[in-house]
This record gives C-alpha cells, structure tokens and sequence, in this order.
C-alpha cells in the first residue's frame, strides 16, 4: 500500500503579487515559506519514506530540499513533468486581475468542465487531471508499498487528488484549493482505490 504526503510549494512572489504562475512562469519563495518548509520538514521528520519526487519547477522543489533537510536520513527528489502546475499559456505570469472580466477567466473558476485552454494556448482541467493522475499511478506502481513524498503545486494537488477520488470538476474547483506548505495525505489501497486520510493540514505550522 502506498501512501502518499503531497506538499504544496510555500508561498512565492508571484503568490503575494497576484500573479497567474503556472507551469511556464516560476518565482522565489518568500522568507516565511522557506521557515515554514523546514517546519513542515520537522513534522514529517518522523515519517519513514521510500521515495521522493517533486515537480521539476524550483518553487516545489526548493520547498523540497527545505522538507528533507529536516529528516535524519538523507532523501532525494525525482522531478516529473508531469508534476508541473496548470499551464495558462499566454496568460502565464500576467496579474490575475488583469484578467477577471474576461469571459475566459470567467469559465476557468467557475465552470472547470467546459474550460476551453486552447483560445490562450493553456491545457484544460481534464488534461491537468489526466497527467497528475499518470504520475501518481506510475509511482505507486514502482512504490507499491511505504510512504511517498510529493512537492507540487495547488492546482496539481487539488484536482489530481480529488480527480482520483471520483470528484467532478466543478465540484473540486467549488471545494477550494489546498494551502501553500500545506499537507495532504492519500492513500492508494489497490490500481483503483483511493483513500484521503489528510487534507490541506496546516496545523504543523502553527
């Protein structure tokens, strides 16, 4: 059985600004996400892990090595493409805001099932789902058994999870999406059953 811990990268630039950072844009963790990433690291320290993968985008994977550099034992991260966060095409980067009123936008909060990426070269829900859904399964395939650490992105977390879950769409989007530096723990019983043990736990950093 292979139990997953999913951490999303701690807060970025890009996170306090307001901007759109998929998978083409990357920015610097802020100070107080590098702190809370070792805290985060402390939390698990205890946890005995397999393996490590993260997205192969430096705010993950920073948020990584500050988890690991807390555990007695040394750990090192495999990237995975397809770990990388929703890419919003032409749109990656821009303030969100500049944005808001555009019927696009509009369609990506609210109505994720009938997200058409294409009009600004971004991928849909079911493609992100898709892919997020690959890279878990692979892993677990090559993990069957022991505990696995992922550092990834909101989005990624959000719906890969819940996608495995059986949620719809909407639904996930609905839901909200998990906090920066934040713990979630999926349990993959068998190839089609999924368990959620954790979600979106911040406790650790308090």
């Amino acid at each position: 059985m292979t139990t997953f811990y999913l951490v999303r990268h701690g807060r970025t630039e890009y996170n306090r600004d307001g901007r759109l950072q998929g998978a083409v844009h990357d920015s610097p963790l802020l100070p107080q996400s590098i702190a809370d990433a070792k805290q985060t690291g402390k939390a698990l320290a205890d946890i005995d892990f397999v393996a490590a993968f993260s997205s192969p985008q430096k705010r993950a994977l920073d948020t990584g090595k500050n988890i690991v550099a807390q555990f007695k034992q040394p750990l090192q991260f495999e990237t995975l493409d397809d770990l990388k966060e929703f890419d919003f095409g032409i749109w990656d980067g821009d303030l969100a805001t500049k944005h808001q009123a555009d019927r696009i936008w509009q369609t990506f909060l609210n109505d994720p099932h009938n997200f058409d990426g294409s009009e600004i070269e971004a991928e849909n829900y079911f493609e992100l789902a898709t892919r997020v859904k690959r890279a878990l399964t692979q892993i677990a395939k090559r993990y069957p058994k022991g505990n696995v650490l992922v550092t990834a992105h909101a989005l990624v977390i959000t719906f890969g999870v819940k996608y495995l879950l059986g949620k719809d769409l909407n639904t996930i989007r609905r839901e909200g999406l998990v906090a920066n530096t934040s713990v979630t723990v999926l349990e993959v019983k068998d190839k089609a059953t999924f368990e959620l043990l954790k979600w979106s736990d911040t406790t650790h950093l308090k």
